[in-house]
This record gives structure tokens, sequence and C-alpha cells, in this order.
């Protein structure tokens, strides 16, 4: 494995932390991946979670490859509940990876069903931070590891917690073993997995950072919202800029994909990965790149997006996902720091969006206008049902706004 190493400047590069999980024979089993901002292995400022998970995502998969972190071991990934209630299909090979679910997340119908889907596509699921506590049942029948917190303290009657878990079909993993006498003990009392300061600290692994365009991710987003847009489209998108092509390519061709086969072009790469996985990818760019938009801002768009979209289906005037990225992209200035005219110039919209979102011209100009007027509630229902209409069009837009403002 290559050692960590901090040769670019501080900024410029990319930061993955891992820890080494062991066997009963102290082989390794995998890596424990964690969100680094710093090079100091201790030294992380980034409080946002889902944020952080998506960094963390891009650094080892992308950036950073998962090959070099991993040497063809499993990754332990944590994940936070919009990872798993409101993301796309996750984009990775379930042989490559084991989702963690926190220990903070609450455990209801959405998170159980998010789970439970996983785990029949193949996935292996695992408890965070194990307390023993009767909320996290319901999830018992999905997951494949447990990871059980070790101190002092939790040593004492673990031979009788751990009991009813050894019955199930999982892994037991220990984790924050701190010394040889902790390891002897858990080792009798039958756990599966080690992981802890006794075997191996944390260490951090960088990479020069290639810096993708975010004028060309822009791009590819609002394309791959277009049900007309076509594969030819995207690869020839993701073709203008070299760092984005590179990162695809590598990605395809990674464990983190799994496929049986080398890839060399990047229209094969989107045919193999399709356009929900590649939209899951682009997703994740944009989320871990979107630390210098003022929230409110990215709010603004994700609101206005599902309230155009909700219109549209309302009115049955267009494509309810063009309408999506109409709504979207009307806050592009203010994300670009450009006239909208120059911002528009940039993407390869067909001229009826550019007119809709510049000059509100068109059905999907109205809707945008509509939205607009809904979203200030200035929007005039023409009676009592439709106001009625409006308004759970106006609650579900928000909350939706709200849950993608969460993982970004």
């Amino acid at each position: 494995m290559d050692a960590a190493t901090s040769t670019q400047n501080e900024g410029t590069g990319v930061l993955v932390g891992r820890q080494a999980i062991f066997d009963r024979n102290l082989e390794v089993f995998g890596y424990e991946l964690l969100f680094r901002d710093h090079p100091s292995a201790h030294d992380c400022h980034e409080r946002d979670g889902d944020k952080a998970t998506s960094r963390t995502i891009l650094n080892a998969f992308v950036e950073i490859g998962l090959e070099r972190l991993t040497d063809g071991r499993p990754a332990f990934i944590n994940l936070t509940r919009g990872f798993f209630t409101e993301m796309p299909p996750i984009p990775f090979n379930p042989e490559a990876v084991v989702l963690e679910v926190l220990e903070d997340i609450p455990v209801d119908a959405h998170l159980i069903e998010a789970v439970r889907r996983l785990h029949e596509q193949g996935y292996r699921v695992a408890l965070d931070d194990f307390l023993f506590e009767s909320r996290w049942e319901p999830l018992l029948p999905y997951v494949s590891l447990i990871k059980v917190e070790i101190t002092e303290q939790t040593l004492d009657g673990m031979a009788e917690r751990i009991a009813p878990l050894r019955r199930l079909p999982v892994q037991l993993l220990a984790e924050k073993v701190e010394t040889h006498e902790q390891f002897r003990t858990l080792y009798e009392l039958g756990f599966d997995l080690f992981q802890g300061y006794f075997f191996a600290r944390p260490d951090t692994v960088s990479q020069a950072r290639l810096q993708e365009s975010r004028v060309v991710i822009t791009r590819l987003l609002a394309r791959l919202h277009d049900p007309d847009a076509e594969v030819a489209e995207i690869a020839g998108l993701i073709g203008q800029d070299p760092a984005l092509s590179f990162k695809m390519l590598r990605l395809i061709n990674s464990a983190a994909v799994g496929l049986r086969r080398q890839v060399d072009s990047i229209q094969q790469a989107v045919v193999l990965m399709g356009l929900e996985r590649v939209r899951a990818w682009a997703t994740l760019f944009v989320m871990s790149d979107a630390g210098d938009q003022p929230r409110e801002l990215l709010n603004l768009g994700l609101l206005r997006a599902s309230l155009c979209e909700q219109l549209c289906r309302l009115w049955d005037h267009g494509h309810p996902d063009t309408a999506y990225t109409v709504g979207l992209l009307s806050i592009l200035d203010g994300m670009l720091a450009l006239p909208m005219r120059e911002a528009l110039a940039e993407l390869p919209l067909p001229d009826e969006i550019k007119q809709a979102i510049e000059t509100h011209q068109g059905d999907y100009g109205a809707i945008l206008e509509a939205a607009k007027a809904l979203e200030s509630g200035r929007l005039q229902p023409r009676d009592e049902a439709e106001e009625e209409q409006l308004l759970g069009i106006f609650l579900g837009a928000s909350e939706t706004a709200f849950a993608a403002l969460h993982q970004i």
C-alpha cells in the first residue's frame, strides 16, 4: 500500500483518511474511509455530514482511486440519512463497499425501506456505534455487520449483550479496541472483525487534485435532467473537460463500478454506466464543490426547480424534467456571478429553454413565472380547489428542497 504523502500545497490537493479493519487472523479485511480536510489526521473542519460524505466518496473513488486506498478490499463508508433516503441510486459496485448507518440517524419507515432495498441489491450495510438499543431491531434483518464501540465499561456484560446478535447472520466488528487485553477478550467472545488504535491509527492519503470545469459540470447536470438527452451528447459534454474525462474513465475502470473489461472511451463509459449512474456521480461532483455558494441561493434554486416540475405536472404543459431544469437554472446568474444572458450562453440548451429562463417566453417561461409568483405569495388561484392544490405543491416543493439542500 502507498504511504501517506503531503507533497501538494495545502488547499490544492485532496485527502482521505483511512483506518484498517482486521479479521481474527489479524489480516486486513478492509478500510474505513474518513473525511479529512487537512493533512493532520485529527484536524477536520467540515461540520456538514452530507457534504463531508460527498467529498470523501469523490476523493476516494475518483480523485485518488479506490485501488490505491483499499488494495481491493472493501471500503467502509459512513453515510448520512440523506444518502440512504434521498440520493439517486448509489453508484457503487456492491462488492467494493460496506455502507455504514451512522448512530444518530432516526430509524423510521423511509430508512428501513432504503436499507432493505440496498440489502436486496447485494450491498452490505453496517450499523455504526451499536449500543444494543431496541430502535435498531427493524434494521437487523437487512444488515451484514454490526460495529460495537468498545470501552472498559461496555466490556462488562458483553457476552450477554451480544448473545442475541450471535444468532443472526451478521459479522460483529469491535471498534475502538485499544489494548491487547481488550483484543484477547473480544476474540474469545467471538467477534469477527477488529478496529482501533491497538492495531492501526488512521493515516491520511493525499493526491493532487485535477480541477474539473464548473461550467461543464453545470451543463452536464442540465442535460442529464432533460428527457431528450442522448448518450452521444452526454459523452461529448464530458469529453470537453480533460479532468472530468480522466476521472470518468478512471472511475469506470475501478473496483467501484466492477466491470469485467477495460473501457477506453467516454461514450462507452456512459453507455456502460447508464445515465442514472452518471447523474448520481455528477450530483456528487456538484454537492462536494458547493461550499462557496450561499445556501439561500441554492435553496431558492432547488425550491424553484421543484415548483416548476410540479406546476408542469399540474397543468400538463411540457416535460416535468425539463421544467425542473428551467427552475434549477433560473439561479445560474447568481451561481456563476454572470449576467443571465452570458451564463446561459455557456449552456448548450434549446432556445426555448433559454428564452423561458431569461424572458419567461413560452410554456416553460409561464411555468417559471408562476413558480416565482408562488414562492413569493403573489400567485392568485382561480378557485378554492386550485388554492388547495397550489398550497400542497408549495409545501411539497419546500420539503423536497430542504431535503436536497441538507445533502449539499
